[in-house]
Formats: structure tokens, sequence, C-alpha cells
């Protein structure tokens, strides 16, 4: 009898199994080891071209590092693999799992034809918990051209019928003189249409009795959890008079690809596609993908403006991947590097702002970043939130930069055109992915841009400097000499982009500062300090740290401004109409520019003095006491002989220069005789 009944038990299962592998795909087989680890099984499904389906997973989730991995590489599972996000995109150590049906999305840019096996991998442990491999013969579901419609009534016919998917139907060249009384798109089973099936809303997604088509092509989507595995036939069926117009029959050897949560997706530039989901009638879900590096950022959100995509008033998310999905809230009030909550901020160093975004997964694999967040339509943050409208188009903004070392975005390299809107209510309908795939960059290091040579400056010629304001000269200028990413600006000493400057101890010099006075525009107001702090930035800093830093000029030992800090606004800025990129020398970036000045500090520039003595250490720094890297290098010598300097070079005096000429005649003879 117990044999009897085992017996029936595998039956049933293998029905059951039978039943699903059409529903979920292709099936591959049990995920489970022999014997099993960590309690792992679940059927193995290929669901389309990118994704798979694990049935009734189980694992108990004590590994302690697991992750899903791939192998291009090797029959069995091994170390020589590659970690996947899970089914929630997330790359985190993978928790318990109890009888749960997911289904997981291979990378950007890998096919099943690469893969040879996938497994819930240990990777401090290097152990296999459980594998499936991938036949190279695997066939793979694909759409299913069916048959066009009987044509019985109401001059219903039909071109081509395709099953895209488990839920979708495309219906080509629909033809109904909309005259029945009561004509639905009916499904059920059985061998031909009846009064027992049920009624599924048509391409609008409404329920209402059906017009007349004229030779439109449309796509049907199943309500609920319903596929059409569940069905037989589709018909186009009058209610009122139980008649059949028309229908197709549904094949019971279906596999088609699982049907995919339709998404509403926008591709702002090459490198940035923006998805968006909405969750309930309070919550909407985005998505931000692009092709960015680990120091960049991806930034999307709500214009400052209701007329036009403005970043000053702003709302946006700036996401990153930093070992976890980043999605921070930020507010644009000004278009500064963030100050005391004034410029590009985090809402949470905004007075009385706060974090309204809720990061939900996000990965970063093949050169491409992935971060998935939530938040409310309407917030309830008057300070640094847009309320979101779904019944109207609304103007966004986005941009790609660099963040700083404190993982605080910089300015944008790459940012919008003109003026963007988008409809986020557009998922009350069919929702509409106007994204391409995006193509993973080639693996491998990219190089480093060479930075510019800048000439050094000595206080043996001069003991006179000029700070000034000017553009950072974009890949080559500040961020490659200083291997920082700045907010696009920097100090200009002598008109020259941060400069290494040398200084005698004992000998006194003068600073001519115009980095702006207007205190209520942060970027306008850049004072001038000197100190031991490589990052500057004074204001910034919380009061522990500021009392470890080192000040010799600029700022009073109570923190505020010394006189002469402050001056005038003389700000670089490239000339109008110009292209000031790729340029191969400071030289002739310079050349591009044009100085401009306000009349804040009633339009006089500060003077500020200093006299490194015994007690100043050999490397001190120029900075912004309100803004982080904008300065560079001092050094401090005891004399002008021998001296070097990073990126910069010294020009020789005129005893220098004739010491240089003297040795190389020198030479010159010595080789002659």
């Amino acid at each position: 009898m117990k044999t009897v009944l085992n017996a029936a038990s595998f039956i049933l299962a293998v029905a059951i199994i039978g039943c699903n592998a059409a529903r979920y795909g292709t099936l591959i087989g049990n995920i489970a080891a022999t014997p099993k680890v960590h309690l792992v099984e679940g059927n193995f499904y290929i669901s389309d071209d990118r994704r798979f389906t694990i049935e009734n997973f189980i694992y108990d989730g004590q590994g302690p590092d697991a992750y899903f991995y791939y192998g291009t590489q090797g029959t069995t599972p091994s170390a020589n693999g590659n970690k996947m996000p899970d089914e929630n995109g997330s790359l985190g150590i993978l928790k318990a799992y109890t009888g749960k049906t997911i289904t997981l999305t291979l990378p950007t840019g890998v096919q099943w034809s690469q893969i040879k096996w996938i497994s819930v991998w240990c990777i401090q442990f290097t152990a296999d918990f459980g594998h499936v491999k991938i036949p190279s013969n695997v066939v793979l579901p694909a759409q299913r051209v069916i048959s066009s419609f009987s044509q019985l009534q109401h001059g219903l016919r039909s071109g081509a019928v395709t099953i895209l998917d488990t839920k979708r139907i495309k219906i080509e060249n629909l033809h109904y003189d909309g005259q029945g009384p009561a004509a639905f798109f009916w499904v059920g089973n059985g061998s031909a249409p009846s009064s027992v099936g049920k009624k599924i809303p048509d391409e609008n997604n409404s329920m209402t009795k059906l017009a007349r088509y004229s030779g439109q092509t449309i796509t049907l989507t199943l309500p609920d959890t319903l596929t059409f595995h569940d069905f037989n036939w589709l018909s186009m069926w009058c209610i009122d008079f139980a008649a059949n117009f028309g229908h197709v029959l549904i094949p019971s050897d279906l596999n088609v690809p699982l049907y995919a949560n339709q998404k509403n997706c926008q591709p702002m530039h090459e490198r940035l596609h923006v998805s968006w989901e909405l969750k309930g009638a309070t919550e909407i879900m985005f998505e931000l993908q692009g092709k960015i590096g680990t120091d960049e950022y991806l930034g999307f959100g709500i214009s400052g403006s209701n007329t036009a995509s403005s970043m000053i008033g702003g709302d946006v998310t700036i996401g990153y991947y930093d070992s976890q999905p980043m999605a921070v809230d930020y507010t644009l009030n000004q278009y500064a590097q963030c100050s005391n909550g004034r410029g590009a901020c985090p809402d949470d160093r905004v007075t009385n702002g706060r974090q309204d975004n809720t990061a939900i997964s996000g990965s970063r694999l093949n050169g491409i970043t992935t971060i998935k967040y939530t938040r409310k339509l309407n917030t309830g943050d008057t300070v640094g939130d847009k309320t979101i409208s779904t019944s109207q188009d609304v103007y966004i903004i986005w941009g790609i930069g660099k963040l700083n070392p404190d993982k605080i975005a910089t300015k944008h390299d790459i940012r919008t055109i003109g003026n963007v809107k988008l409809n986020f209510g557009r998922t009350a309908r069919t929702p509409v992915n106007n994204c391409p795939a995006f193509t993973p960059d080639p693996v491998g290091p990219t190089e480093a841009p060479i930075p510019w040579k800048i000439e050094a400056i000595s206080g043996e010629n001069t003991k006179t400097f000029s700070a000034q304001i000017g553009q950072a000269g974009g890949s080559r200028g500040y961020s490659a000499i200083t291997g920082r990413n700045s907010w696009g600006i920097a100090w200009y000493i002598n008109q020259k982009l941060i400069p290494e400057i040398y200084v005698k101890r004992n000998e006194t010099f003068t600073f001519i500062v115009e980095g702006g006075a207007n205190t209520a525009n942060t970027a306008r107001y850049h004072p001038f300090y000197i100190t031991d702090d490589p990052i500057g930035g004074f204001e910034q800093h919380n009061a522990t740290f500021q009392k470890t830093v080192k000040i010799f000029a600029g700022v009073n030992p109570n923190g505020s401004l010394a006189d002469g800090a402050v001056g005038r606004l003389c700000e670089w800025n490239v000339k109008a109409g110009i292209d000031a990129t790729n340029k191969n020398s400071f030289d002739e970036f310079f050349a591009v520019l044009e100085k401009s000045c306000d009349n804040s500090n009633n339009g006089q520039p500060g003077t500020l003095t200093w006299t490194p003595d015994q007690t100043t250490p050999d490397l001190v720094y120029y900075q912004c006491y309100t803004h982080r890297y904008l300065g560079w290098k001092i050094h401090v010598v005891d004399d002008y002989t021998n001296l070097t300097g990073g990126s910069s070079s010294i020009t020789p005096t005129l005893s220098s220069g004739l010491a240089v000429l003297s040795l190389l005649l020198c030479v010159r003879i010595k080789w002659w005789l």
C-alpha cells in the first residue's frame, strides 16, 4: 500500500512540475545538491532570453557569504564565477527562503549561450550549496503565432494572432462592426467557446463593451494572476445572446516567455535611463540605470520650476553604488557646492529638511549601475521636496557627475538640455518602455586623463599673489592635477589654475583676495585662508574636526574670518559660444576665458598678509572657507634653491638659468674632449 501511495505521489509531483514547466518556461532541473546543503532546493526554469525562475525555492539562510553565482567556464561551480543580483536587484548576502517562487534577471550583456552553470555559492568557503547546469542546446521560451480569428458573426476577422508571453496576446489587423449589444473579449476552457468563461479587459484596460475595429493591431493583457496556460480559447463573445462572434484556440504545449511587469522607462541620455512604477495611490518607485564610473553619480528629479526644466529649486535624487545602493534626497537651492545648507545639498543638511527616499536595491555589474528606490508622491517635506503629479506632464531635471571623497555630489558633467517633461501617470493604462538595452563597456582599466602642467609660482620672484575664482578645467584640470573631484570652480593664483606656490620662512607675502563677499549666495562667496587641511571648507567641518585643523592666515582663533580674507568676486568664465573642452594645455584653455568682477565688498579686493615662520609646516594649503576642494599646495622652504613640485614646474630665475647654461656648456666641452 505504501508503495502505491509513493508511486501516486510521484506521478502527482511529475504532473504538477509538468504543468508549471510551461507556466514558468523551460524546465532545467532541481537546483538542489545531493545530499542537500543548507536545505537548498527548487525547480529551475529558463523563463526567457534574460530571466530564470526558481519555483518553491528553499534555503535556510545560514551561509555566511552566499549569493547567486553564474559561470561561463567549466562544468561545475567554482570560484571562477560571477555574482549576480537576487530577485530584488540586490547584491547583498542571501537571506532565508521558505518556498517562495522567485524570478531573477541575468546581468546586462550576459546571454544564456555563455552560461555553463548557476549556483547558490558561498564565497567565503568556496562552497556550492546547489546548482544547475545549463545545456548548450537549451530551447528558450519564444513567442507563438497560433492562427487568426475564426469568422462567424458581425464581420469579425483578423490577421495573425501571436501569444507574446504568458499574459499578453497580440491581434493584428482586427475587424469588427461594433454592432454586438454586449460583446467582450472572453476566455475559457473546453473544446469551443461557451457561456462558462471570463471577461477580460480590452487593449485600453477597459471592461466596457467592445466598439468597432477597422484594421487595428491590439495587445490584450490578462488581469490579476491569470495566464494563457489557464485557458483553451479566446473569443469575442456576446453575453446577452451567448453568441460566439469568432475565436482562436490556445495550444496546450505553450512555451512562451514569462510575463514581466511592463515598466515605464525613458532614456535621459545614452548613459542614463529612468524607469518608474506607481505603487498604489501615494507612492512611486524609481529605477536609475546608467553607465558611470565608481566615483560618479546618477542624478534625477523634479524641476524647480513648473514651466521649465530648472536646476535651481529642484528636488533630485543622487544615486550611486558604494558597497550598497544609495539614493540620497537632495535640494538644489543655489548653484553651488553645499555649504551651511545652501547649494546642492542632501536634504538632511538643510534646516528642517529630511531624507524621504528609501533605497530598495541596486547593483554595479559590467559597468552598469542600477539604483532602485521609493518615495511618497507627496512627502510632506515643504523645505526640500516637490509633490509629484500623476495627472499631468511634469518638468524634470537630470545630471551625471562626480562624487567628492565625502560622497557629496559635485557639479554635473552632463545635464538636462532644454525642457524635458514626463507623465508619471502613464502607468494608468499601458506602460511605455522607450529604453534600449545598455551595451556593457569593454572590461579593462580606462586611461586616466593627463593633467595640464601648471607653472608653479615662487616667492623669490613675487611677494604678491592675486587670488580669484575660475573654471576648474574639466578632466585635465583640477581633478587630474589633484586626484580629487571638484565642484567645477577653483582658485586661480596670478591667473593660473591652482598652481603650487613656494614661499620662504620669515618673508611676508600679500594675497589680493577676490573670491566674493555675497554671504547670501554661497556660489559667490569664497573667503580665502591658509591651513594644513588639504580639503578646505572650514565652515563645513564639525566643531570636533575644526579643533584638529591648523590655520595660518585668513581665520581668527575664534573661527571668524580675518580682515582681508574677503573681497569682491572676480571670476574667470568661458566666453559665450566657445567650446572649452579638449584643450591640450592650460594656456589654450585660459585663452577662451574672460574675467568679470562684481561690486560686493564695495567693489574692493581683500588684502591678506602672511609671514610663515619656523613653526609653519613644510606643506600647507590655500583654501576656500565655505567650500571644499578649491585650493592646492603651498610649499614653505628655508631657501629657494632646488625647488620642485608635483604637476607644477618652477620658472628659473636669471641666476638659476645661467647655472643651467654653464652646466650644459661644461658637459658639452667634456664630451668634445
